[in-house]
């Protein structure tokens, strides 16, 4: 049977020209809407690794005429191209669950598509922000794994749960190309996708992070954690042990994984969050309001957020709109 996501790329835009031949690939994908938080990745990224050629790859269902030009900005700020494969959501039907987001599979295309140009591509979730060198990771030895990753929080329950020796957060994975290919990963894991679906119907799983751990487990590089730091902006009830974030300053690649992420405005007050504000403020996508709460998890951690801060006037008013949206 045919990969169904063979032809789910339709097309490529090239912006700021052809890549150095020793460039390090970096993708990231998403929704369209998703596009000004990948740009401010791909500048973090930039910012932190001034020594390395870079290529920047965005997997994303639409490019709209300003965010070409947004990107063509970003590109003159880098100095680094940008490829923006247009991806066809149709090609995903069989892989969808109840949430219908075709977007959690876009992954799936990223070695495929830059097999042809590299020999290992980085792949980036669009939450997270860059705050040191990435040459460990063009220039690391695989031996004989096919990607380097980091473990994911409560590993050992997820091991438990998946049946597998290791478990790691997709969030960060660093592919070795070649053997990706070579040993059938691209096929394999849309295959396991739609195993997926045929197994759970369409209720809301994992997505792809179990599949991938489960088709690569035992093939995985494990490196430290500050190449993939789960950093957590939210705020738990007053009985429960707040999350303990490690010094942001330490993580290389820090991953806003929790529920919250910095482009929400009522995690603002956040240190690391006031220095990714920083980057975005002088970003192309500068005029990019923050996202107020919406929906009562939102806003319940905005009420949290703000008790812990001491905000007694807000925290009323945002539990009121939360007590009101329960209703």
């Amino acid at each position: 049977m045919e990969n169904v996501l063979l032809h789910a790329v339709k097309d490529t835009v090239f912006i700021g020209g052809e890549p150095e031949k020793d460039a390090f690939h970096i993708a990231l994908t998403g929704t369209a809407d998703y596009i000004p938080h990948m740009g401010v990745v791909a500048l973090t990224v930039r910012e932190h690794n001034k020594d390395l050629p870079l290529c920047f790859h965005f997997f994303v269902n639409q490019l709209v005429d300003e965010e070409k030009k947004h990107l063509e900005e970003m590109a003159l700020i880098t100095g680094c191209p940008v490829q923006v494969h247009l991806i066809d959501d149709r090609a995903f039907k069989t892989l969808l669950l109840s949430d219908g987001n075709p977007a959690f599979f876009y992954r799936f295309l990223v070695a495929p598509t830059l097999a042809p140009l590299t020999d290992r591509g980085l792949y980036l979730d669009g939450d997270m922000m860059c705050r040191g060198s990435l040459r460990y990771l063009k220039e690391l030895d695989f031996g004989d794994k096919i990607v380097a990753v980091v473990s994911d929080r409560n590993e050992k329950a997820q091991m438990k749960r998946m049946h597998t020796s290791r478990y790691f957060n997709a969030g960060m994975m660093l592919m070795n190309l070649g053997p990706w290919m070579e040993q059938g990963c691209f096929d394999d894991i849309v295959r396991r996708a739609q195993e997926n679906v045929k197994r759970v119907g369409n209720r809301l799983s994992h997505h792809d992070q179990d599949i991938h751990n489960e088709m690569l487990d035992g093939k995985c590089l494990y490196i430290e954690k500050k190449y993939n730091y789960l950093y957590n902006l939210d705020r738990q009830s007053l009985f429960k042990k707040q999350p303990v974030n490690e010094d942001y300053k330490n993580q290389v690649i820090i991953h806003f994984a929790g529920h919250a992420k910095p482009w929400h405005s009522w995690v603002q007050g956040w240190p690391v969050v006031k220095e990714y504000a920083a980057i975005q403020k002088s970003s192309p996508w500068k005029d990019v309001p923050l996202v107020p709460p919406k929906g009562t998890k939102n806003l319940h951690q905005a009420a949290r957020t703000a008790r812990m801060n001491g905000q007694y006037g807000a925290m009323i008013g945002w539990y009121l709109k939360y007590f009101a949206a329960k209703l």
